[in-house]
């Protein structure tokens, strides 16, 4: 036990950690080689007392407990996420994509992004989420400075995370909320569709698979 937060608290010494998510007794943990599963709870009741200790501890902590049904997310404040600036002058990101992004999210339209990188892109692409919207914070989603914590998708503007699932994406499928989604769990129709390479500590390129007409909306676009 260190701290009283078991698990939780030894990983949160390692600063290269940005994320820990518990869901049940499995541990998940994010940093910037992406995404991998590390020794979890022997059992519930003891992943339960350790969320509970560092939900009493996060300002010590410095962290952000984030409670996305089933799962437990404990964020660092501090967390660096790579800009969509950054993604641009690294060549990672083309302006024109950028702006079909941004445009595709002011119209309320959807966006996927699929690949292991995936949740880099997202973070950096919900910049572009119109100051003031309601959103929904699935699976390693982010809260776009400016905009409001939303509880459900049912009271959301928009969507943001990786393989939110139901209700969540086929919501953005009709054209009832905006979302930003990686690797989304159902077919998925969007306005923009992004292909990202390589892994999250050097991610490659982004490609714009195509712009497709968004059918609740009734537009089209060319990419």
């Amino acid at each position: 036990m260190l701290y009283g937060q078991h698990l939780i608290g030894e990983l949160w010494q390692d600063k290269a950690i940005a994320e820990v998510h518990i869901r049940g007794t499995r541990v998940t943990v994010v940093d910037k080689h992406g995404i991998r599963d590390v020794m979890g709870f022997p059992s519930a009741a003891i992943a339960s007392r350790a969320i509970e200790a560092v939900e009493a501890s996060r300002e010590r902590m410095m962290a952000v407990v984030t409670r996305i049904g089933a799962s437990v997310v404990v964020s660092r404040i501090n967390s660096a996420t790579p800009t969509v600036f950054d993604l641009i002058t690294s060549g990672v990101v083309t302006e024109g994509q950028a702006d079909q992004v941004g445009s595709a999210l002011e119209r309320m339209d959807p966006v996927t992004v699929v690949g292991p990188a995936a949740r880099v892109v997202v973070r950096a692409f919900a910049a572009l989420v119109p100051t003031g919207s309601r959103v929904f914070e699935g699976p390693y989603g982010i809260l776009p400075a400016g905009c409001v914590a939303a509880t459900s998708p049912l009271d959301a503007d928009y969507a943001i995370g990786i393989r939110p699932g139901v209700p969540a994406e086929p919501m953005a499928a009709a054209g009832q909320i905006g979302a930003l989604i990686g690797n989304p769990e159902t077919d998925l129709r969007a306005a923009v569709r992004l292909v990202v390479s390589g892994p999250s500590s050097l991610i490659r390129q982004v490609t714009c698979v195509e712009e497709v007409a968004n059918p609740a909306h009734g537009g089209s676009w060319t990419g």
